[in-house]
């Protein structure tokens, strides 16, 4: 393995540990804050380090754009898509949301057939067969304390994640990344700030400090999962993805005594063996 490829599945790997620290953040402030107050503190530290980053990198040219729509769409799907996660992780063990929203190329994998032509082929339909059981052991429909409205918006997430994909996909052609990840933080921005006056909390030096790391994690995340794309091929990297599951059961376990069930962890190997294949799959593709 070449130095950069190394360097690309270290980023990689560090982005999974930072978003999953974002995560189980969020999960403990929820129980005192809005998801809403989070975001947005979250996205005032977002916006600040883009900007600062893409001033110095592109000038003031790298904040100009000819597809505002395109960034405007991609900024509302990413909104939904982490407010759908983000509900569900308050309602929901850290594991278990986390195996749902990371089952995310399954649905990219459907959706590519539907508006690219890129059609799901041999082991990616088994794939996908396997990942779509794997849900079902993960959400168990036949359990009595489903928490349905916790799952359903894991999944609704998953699906969201997906269509982001996609966007980002098609937005890349012409946008920096940087100015991608700038316009939807600052969507995060408006949107809560407009919410604050109805939910706003006070907040201690130590709830304040909490806040903060949790948005310098998401920064640090999506600055390291930029980074791995940089050096390490797609397929690599979003295979490296997965290992965020470990995270979310070493941290649920350790800070909200939350461990999965054998049906859970059963569930979530599958999500993860599929989603594997699929991101394999697609490495014979592009050779």
């Amino acid at each position: 393995m070449s130095d950069f490829r190394i360097r690309g599945v270290v980023f990689a790997a560090l982005a999974a540990v930072f978003f999953s620290s974002q995560d189980a953040l969020v999960k403990w402030l929820s129980s005192d804050f809005s998801l809403f107050q989070l975001l947005f503190v979250r996205s005032i530290i977002g916006v600040i380090a883009l900007w600062v980053i893409i001033r110095v990198r592109f000038g003031w040219a790298g904040l100009m754009t000819r597809r505002p729509g395109g960034h405007l769409l991609r900024a509302l799907s990413n909104l939904v898509a982490f407010l759908s996660y983000y509900f569900a992780i308050t309602r929901m063990p850290l594991a278990d949301a986390t195996s749902l929203v990371l089952g995310y190329p399954l649905f990219l994998a459907l959706l590519s057939g539907i508006f690219l032509g890129e059609h799901p082929r041999g082991r990616q339909v088994l794939a996908l067969i396997a990942g779509f059981v794997g849900v079902m052991f993960v959400v168990q429909p036949s359990a009595e304390n489903v928490d349905w409205l916790g799952a359903g918006a894991a999944v609704f997430g998953s699906l969201m994640f997906a269509v982001l994909g996609l966007q980002t996909r098609y937005l890349s052609k012409t946008e920096t990344t940087e100015l991608m990840v700038f316009s939807a933080a600052l969507s995060f921005l408006v949107v809560t700030g407009l919410t604050l006056p109805f939910v706003w909390q006070p907040v201690t030096v130590v709830e304040f400090g909490l806040m903060v790391l949790m948005g310098s994690a998401g920064i640090l995340g999506q600055y390291c999962l930029v980074s791995g794309f940089r050096y390490a091929p797609v397929y690599l990297v979003g295979a490296l993805e997965y290992t965020g599951l470990i995270w979310a059961i070493l941290f649920g376990w350790r800070f909200f005594n939350d461990f999965p069930s054998l049906a859970v962890l059963g569930g979530a190997a599958l999500i993860v063996t599929s989603g594997i294949v699929i991101v394999q799959a697609e490495k014979l593709r592009i050779r």
